[in-house]
């Protein structure tokens, strides 16, 4: 099928790829939940307290209670023993529909997420909505909006937070925009024969383990095609989620009697242990992910007694815990699967956005010595055929690098690491192939490491996205083998995602296989890199603007140019404009950096002059340019009178110091692509954009 990500099919044709699964009956839409309609449309209108319930919890000791406040009756949800944990609302009759989310909640961590998950292919895909901010003291309301796939199945909107304090629900709403698409009309599709593919495990044998990332429901479910593909092309598994922390400390076991438990938390390997013994009877490789991070790793880990409501455990306490973590996952592995990890990565993300030592409860309750301890550890537990990793993102960011190894520096010169891991979630603006490559070397050298590709995936670009994603994953694998004959130790190159439609990127559809299984032109490009070959310009290929070209949009005619900046909803609408009848509505970020983003490089060099019109609820809104290690604010909109604001002005981008309307920004002399995005900076709320011009002036 051929599929345009242009204008306004950028997300549903995302989503919507063909990924239903050979033989399969019509599927249900029926829920354990209740389902309420209005002239046959399903609604949830939960008021919390009526005779028709439609939540139930989510996480098996999590306890739901109805209680009066906030002027009648709300949902206390407690006994949260992991981030996840919260309150389901299953509707697999939103199915195939964009649906509206109101909500209002209060939380003691005074921040609460709404997420959706559903399965595909027999893959869950978990999607945070949006964020509910600043409801410590008060019940906060929030809205969102998304569109669900027709194939999903399992479809649970969700309330949860990052860390496992109490949630109070006041209400959930949730309708059908829109004429409802009736998910059970959705008839058999056939998934792709994929055995005449390239292997690519084969094809570069003699270059790199060659692997992907599984979900354990790839593995349980009854669908035997994506397995196939798995084992045809890959000889390396990496757990997606299954053995992060939150998955093996067993928390029911630990908080039931936590003084036998104090140094030495209870484990739990049975979400891993499905993936582990079907990649052992099949021959397939394991990298272990991940040890230590400060994601994913339950909060009463680190206190006193585990309980939350205490105080943080002692420096003392938690390198006995972390040690005997460490310790107890190395014996398990050595115990029930000799020989079959190859690799760990023993800390994941330890240096943040702003290139310092993330501040987290390791560093909190240890130190910042902490990841010198987890490698210690490491080194003293692991099996001797089990090379220990640290992995991070952006960490082709100069900035970063230079974190990184300041950081990991110690740890190998005691020789307690043997790999870095280059997650590799590439933009493909932000890492220009050169620029990743000089990062890689830059490990290897300064740290005597070697190098593991560990999570790639490469956003497909918003112009001739499939073509260019293409061309580079192409470039990307003919410099790993150029690097690789240069002598650099690059031993494993892993994929993050089977298909695009269980991608946790699946907006930005960043994989090498479409949700069918079919080979996208990405797989084409990686299978060139080691035999030859180019690939082909497609015939609706849309040549780049000229330079001197001005770029303008005021979306009457129903379309947009640009994409959104992480996960958020684009669309055009026609109930709020500036000129004309039609703007650009920007709805559901859950990061204040979320936003409508365009592709402004040929502007590089320029001096330009820009308009645009914005309308927010948020107070003020940014113009902002996507520059690696410094992201600058070029306006800032004051549109605290939530009505529309026409914003002009001019930017000089003909030096390395740019002047625009917030002062200058010293950028890199040696920038070759450039983005520009609207943020609402400070919060995450929605706005419109209209009438956007941008033109060459000098």
């Amino acid at each position: 099928m051929k599929k345009q990500r242009l204008g306004a099919l950028v997300l549903a044709l995302a989503m919507l790829s063909s990924f239903a699964l050979v033989g399969c009956k019509k599927k249900s839409t029926e829920s354990s939940s209740a389902q309420e309609t209005t002239g046959g449309v399903p609604s949830i209108n939960e008021d919390i307290g009526g005779e028709q319930v439609q939540y139930e919890q989510r996480g098996d000791n999590v306890q739901l209670t109805v209680e009066d406040a906030d002027n009648g009756k709300v949902l206390h949800c407690s006994n949260r023993m992991e981030t996840w944990n919260g309150i389901n609302f299953p509707c697999d009759y939103f199915a195939g529909n964009t649906i509206n989310i109101k909500t209002k909640v209060k939380s003691e961590s005074g921040d609460v997420t709404v997420s959706l998950q559903f399965d595909t292919l027999g893959s869950p895909t978990y999607t945070n909505l949006f964020h509910i901010s600043g409801c410590k003291d008060g019940f906060v309301e929030g809205t969102g909006s998304t569109p669900i796939p027709e194939t999903a199945t399992n479809v649970i909107v969700y309330i949860e937070s990052g860390d496992t304090s109490d949630i109070w629900l006041d209400y959930m709403y949730i309708t059908v925009e829109g004429d409802y698409f009736d998910p059970s009309n959705v008839g058999e599709v056939q998934l792709v024969d994929t055995s005449s593919y390239e292997s690519l495990k084969d094809l570069y044998a003699d270059d790199f383990l060659f692997g992907c990332c599984v979900p354990e429901s790839l593995i349980t479910n009854d669908v035997e095609e994506p397995r196939k593909l798995l084992l045809q092309e890959f000889n390396s598994f990496t757990c997606e989620n299954e053995m992060k922390p939150e998955n093996i400390l067993d928390a029911q076991t630990t908080l039931a009697d936590p003084a036998k438990y104090n140094e030495c938390p209870a484990l739990d390997f049975s979400k891993c242990k499905s993936i582990l013994d079907y990649a052992k009877d099949n021959g397939i490789k394991m990298r272990g992910h991940t040890l230590v991070w400060h994601s994913q790793t339950p909060d009463w880990f680190f206190y006193e007694g585990y309980d939350t409501k205490g105080q943080l455990a002692s420096r003392e306490l938690m390198l006995k815990r972390m040690e005997n973590y460490i310790k107890g996952v190395f014996e398990y592995v050595n115990a029930n699967y000799p020989g079959l990890f190859y690799a760990f990565d023993v800390a994941n993300e330890c240096v943040d956005d702003q290139y310092n030592l993330r501040e987290s409860y390791w560093t909190k309750t240890i130190g910042d010595d902490f990841l010198q301890y987890a490698f210690e550890y490491a080194r003293k537990y692991a099996p001797a055929d089990i090379k220990l990793f640290y992995n991070d993102y952006n960490e082709y960011y100069p900035k970063k690098q230079e974190k990184i190894i300041e950081v990991l520096k110690p740890i190998a010169e005691a020789g307690n690491i043997d790999g870095m891991g280059l997650q590799s979630h590439i933009t493909i603006s932000d890492a220009p192939v050169e620029k990743y490559a000089d990062a890689l070397k830059r490990y290897a050298d300064e740290l005597g490491v070697v190098i593991h590709v560990t999570e790639l995936d490469v956003n497909a670009p918003i112009s001739n996205p499939e073509y260019e994603q293409a061309i580079y994953y192409q470039a990307l694998f003919e410099k790993l083998l150029e690097l690789k004959k240069e002598g650099y130790k690059i031993e494993s190159v892993t994929i993050w995602g089977l298909t695009d439609a269980g991608s946790w990127r699946r907006e930005q559809t960043p994989v090498i296989f479409n949700g069918d299984l079919s080979a996208k032109l990405a797989f084409q490009g990686v299978v060139n890199a080691k035999k030859g070959g180019t690939i082909e310009k497609p015939a609706d290929y849309v040549e780049p603007p000229k330079d001197s070209d001005p770029f303008k949009e005021d979306f009457e005619d129903g379309k947009f140019v640009g994409g959104p900046r992480s996960g958020l909803s684009l669309e055009v609408v026609d109930t709020d404009a500036n000129g004309g009848s039609k703007s650009l509505f920007v709805s559901g970020a859950t990061e204040t950096w979320d936003g409508y983003t365009i592709d402004a490089t040929r502007f590089l060099g320029k001096k330009i002059k820009y308009t645009f019109a914005v309308k927010s609820t948020a107070d003020q809104v940014a113009f902002s340019a996507d520059i690696t290690d410094l992201w600058p604010h070029i306006e800032e909109v004051d549109t605290s009178s939530h009505e529309w604001v026409v914003v002009s002005g001019e930017l000089d981008m003909s030096t390395s110091t740019w002047k625009g309307n917030t002062g200058t920004t010293v950028v890199p002399d040696d920038m070759t692509a450039l983005t520009f995005y609207w943020e609402s900076f400070d919060t995450t709320d929605d706005f419109y954009l209209d009438d956007i011009c941008i033109e060459v002036i000098g």
